[in-house]
């Protein structure tokens, strides 16, 4: 009987073994210069061996922001990426001037824009129209939020070139300073960093905008069209462990800020009881709510048409292509149903019953 037993053991090693062998090493990037609980489901698809099962050993590799990200995965440094649409279409279009970018999306992930235009949660200013003759600040005048910015404004019939004045402030404790010493008026920002201006005592108050532009898509993942038609297996596997992460961490919000940091300590704050740092977390975990959409339900992955069409629009009406993308051209929605075959309510299962005590 103990032979036996031995017998079984040592097969079931070697199959384990073989398994981790054949598990296919990938970087993925991610435009973040630095790691925070807004990743924390890509984090999870990792720490809770959703990842080994799809039998890829996947590492994270934080870029300078999504145009980097792009360019990156074009040019071959890493098979997947996780990036802003804006910027990858506009390198999608023919006849600028240089090849295509040979890219496309494989599977959706934020279903709301990202960026925004706000005011100090203290301003009169209710609106965007009541922006005229105000100064607006943004990391650079070179940066996305210029081309966000100066749409609102037109939706709200201004004229950006001569009815507002773009002021740069950089990011972090730069644009906080900024904020505080009334240099500017309002500010066009991503979601995270609205967040921490916040959690830093500055809190701002995002101001409407129509319904078309808050819902354009924002950082989804993408590929060359050379990896999605040789591994599709590889780009299914990754868009599934992440829906999963995803899932799981909707369910257990702790968890996955504790994950965060127990994988990135220098993500985790430095000040303030163990209670207000959680706290403080879970604010970041907001970010997730755009992951999802109500129009989609349990739905992974899934792209909305009208709404990348509408990106297309966007970039034309900007000036930043020339000619209408087409949806076809910039994602394939092949690899959706695959994504979304697994259980569930057994990750949700899982995430209710997880012990937070592992991660302290």
């Amino acid at each position: 009987m103990n032979k036996l037993v031995a017998l079984f053991l040592t097969l079931f090693t070697c199959v384990v073994a073989g398994s981790a062998a054949s598990a296919e090493e990938i970087n993925v990037l991610l435009p973040q210069r630095n790691a925070n609980e807004a990743i924390a489901p890509f984090i999870a698809a990792k720490y809770l061996g959703y990842l080994d099962q799809e039998g890829i050993d996947a590492s994270y590799v934080l870029a300078a922001g999504s145009n980097e990200v792009a360019i990156q995965v074009a040019t071959g440094n890493a098979p997947i990426g996780w990036a802003s649409p804006a910027q990858a279409v506009i390198g999608m279009q023919d006849g600028a001037g240089a090849a295509p970018l040979d890219l496309r999306y494989f599977s959706a992930v934020e279903y709301r824009n990202i960026w925004s235009i706000s005011v100090p949660a203290d301003s009169p200013v209710n609106s965007v129209a009541e922006l005229k003759g105000k100064r607006i600040g943004v990391t650079a005048l070179g940066s996305a939020g210029m081309n966000y910015g100066k749409a609102y404004l037109r939706a709200a019939g201004l004229n950006p070139d001569r009815d507002v004045t773009f002021i740069p402030i950089g990011a972090g404790g730069q644009a906080i300073t900024a904020m505080k010493q009334k240099v500017i008026d309002a500010i066009v920002f991503w979601e995270t960093a609205n967040i921490t201006f916040g959690i830093a005592g500055s809190p701002v108050r995002q101001l409407p905008i129509e319904q078309k532009l808050a819902t354009l898509p924002d950082v989804s993942l993408l590929a060359t069209n050379e990896t999605i038609k040789k591994n599709p297996k590889l780009l299914v596997g990754f868009a599934r462990a992440l829906a999963k992460g995803l899932d799981f961490c909707l369910a257990n919000r702790a968890a996955c800020v504790l994950m965060t940091w127990k994988i990135y300590p220098e993500s985790k704050p430095a000040e303030g009881t163990p209670e207000q740092k959680l706290e403080r977390g879970l604010k970041m975990t907001t970010t997730w709510d755009g992951w999802t959409d109500a129009q989609l339900g349990d739905r992974r992955g899934e792209f909305i048409e009208s709404r990348w069409n509408d990106l297309s629009d966007f970039l034309l009406q900007g000036g930043q292509i020339a000619k209408p993308v087409p949806a076809s051209r910039m994602f394939t929605a092949e690899f959706v149903g695959e994504i979304n075959n697994y259980d569930r309510a057994a990750i949700v299962k899982q995430a209710k019953e997880f012990d937070l005590k592992s991660l302290q």
